[in-house]
């Protein structure tokens, strides 16, 4: 009787897992889910995939003028731009779609897509010869680009499991992101519009336990601000623009998107990684640009308090939407200095040479107190005031060199929010625009670093100018690099 039941029992086992296993649907997890040719006839590309519960794996179709084949044993799907067979024949489709079903043991089908791209161009490696940054320029829409993703910009090693998109700041720009051999491949769309869409974009890599273990700012701009005049008198050669600047307003427009496009992206003193540009021109609030994720949502920023736990260099690179306050220095237990380390640590940034927190490309940096001291105020800034002011921002000279700064004002380091209006010195103290403010990578010993500061108040006839003020670390200001 006792085996009975136990067979009765080990029948039922058998049918329960039937049953489960029969609803289960085979699945594939692909090492890529596009692929990038540059050329018909190119070298064929292989991609790996893992399947589950898959019985069978078969290619359903594939675009004309490409062909696809799956090698069950080693696990691969193996496609070729086959291009045109004969002269005749029509030039086929430069994107191209192959799908892919697998198959459980009772024919149950899944179906998946791989995207085929013909770009007539290799895929671009943003960091050859180790130029590792970052920050990576890319001044080129319609192609695939690549970087080093399990290494920091000094070579030490990343517990790297994925890539993806932090956020973006405008939607369908940066298309199918993914992490293989070792590097961040992501493709720049061509297809929103027939114009180039410049953009700011932040890709991060991700651990096994999902922790952000580093990230890097994507300056994507249609004219490439990495030329730049040398200049020798001063010895120093500035960036046209501000760092994540879509362009610099050089000839002082007082067209609004022209004022807007030069005001760049916000960093705090020490940090790495950007906080979003204002949502408009004239922004005297709180406002910032919108940014997406990579599933099509609004990217959101967060704010937290300095603390001994939030308040680490580590806390900081593994949340790097998130904007660290300190509000607790204007209490009268305050540390006085408004850093958003709790311990603060002068050689986040640092006057020997580009540090491994630098936010600018490789070649560039952020400038010393000495190199923004080299920066005078331009004397014609005065011959107009009202028209200088509608520029939003002032002409200053370093030897033979005349660049133009923007009046973006900053990120207060009391609640992370964009604030670019000043008072004017007489009563009722009316708000008026604009300020400048640009961080130098020099600390000071009090626990503030050096940044450059100007103002546009219309009761005076000289604003203020001081290129190398104290402020708090935990202000987001502009940066303006300087070449190596």
């Amino acid at each position: 009787m006792k085996i009975l039941k136990n067979s009765i029992l080990l029948l039922l086992v058998v049918l329960l897992f039937g049953a489960c296993n029969k609803e289960e649907k085979a699945t594939l997890t692909l090492e890529r889910t596009a692929l990038y040719f540059s050329s018909w006839g190119a070298p064929s590309q292989t991609i790996r995939y893992t399947a589950d519960n898959a019985h069978n794996v078969v290619v359903r179709s594939v675009s004309k003028g490409w062909a696809a084949l799956v090698d069950h044993t080693e696990r691969t799907i193996t496609v070729t731009a086959v291009g045109k067979s004969n002269e005749e024949e029509e030039e086929p489709s430069h994107e191209g779609a192959l799908m892919i079903d697998a198959m459980t043991v009772e024919g149950e089908l899944t179906t998946y897509y791989i995207t085929l791209y013909m770009l007539g161009k290799e895929t671009f490696l943003l960091d050859t010869e180790g130029k590792r940054a970052n920050c990576y320029v890319v001044s080129e829409m319609g192609r695939s680009y690549a970087f080093d993703a399990t290494h920091r910009p000094d070579g030490e090693e990343l517990a790297t499991k994925r890539v993806a998109v932090l956020w973006t700041s405008n939607e369908g720009i940066i298309h199918n992101t993914m992490f293989v051999d070792g590097k961040a491949e992501f493709f720049v769309n061509s297809e929103k519009n027939d114009d180039f869409v410049n953009t700011n974009a932040v890709i991060a890599a991700y651990d096994s336990a999902d922790k952000v273990v580093w990230s890097w700012h994507l300056w994507i701009v249609d004219t490439n601000p990495l030329t730049a005049v040398e200049n020798p008198v001063s010895g120093v050669s500035f960036m046209d623009r501000n760092l994540g600047a879509y362009r610099g307003n050089n000839e002082a427009s007082q067209e609004h998107s022209s004022i807007h496009d030069a005001y760049g992206l916000y960093y705090q003193w020490g940090r790495k990684d950007p906080f979003f540009r204002p949502y408009a021109y004239d922004t005297s609030g709180a406002e910032s640009e919108l940014a997406y994720t990579a599933s099509g949502g609004y990217a959101v920023e967060k704010v937290k308090e300095v603390s001994s736990s939030v308040g680490t260099v580590d806390y900081a690179t593994s949340h790097p939407l998130t904007f660290i306050t300190n509000a607790a220095c204007v209490e009268e237990d305050g540390d006085g200095v408004g850093d958003w380390l709790h311990e603060a640590d002068n050689r986040l940034w640092n006057d020997n040479a580009k540090s491994l927190y630098d936010p600018c490309p490789y070649g560039w940096r952020v400038p010393r107190a000495e190199e923004l001291a080299k920066l005078t105020f331009a004397a014609d800034n005065t011959a107009d005031l009202d028209t200088a002011r509608k520029q939003y921002g002032w002409y200053l000279e370093s030897g033979s060199e005349r660049y133009f700064f923007s009046g973006c004002g900053y990120r207060r380091y009391l609640d992370g929010k964009v604030q670019n209006v000043n008072y004017s010195d007489a009563y009722p103290y009316n708000p008026e625009p604009w300020e400048g403010y640009y961080w130098s990578s020099t600390a000071n010993e009090d626990g503030s670093a050096v940044s450059l500061y100007f103002d546009l108040i219309t009761t005076r006839s000289l604003s203020h100018y001081n290129s190398a003020m104290a402020s708090r670390r935990a202000n987001g200001m502009q940066v303006r690099c300087i070449k190596e």
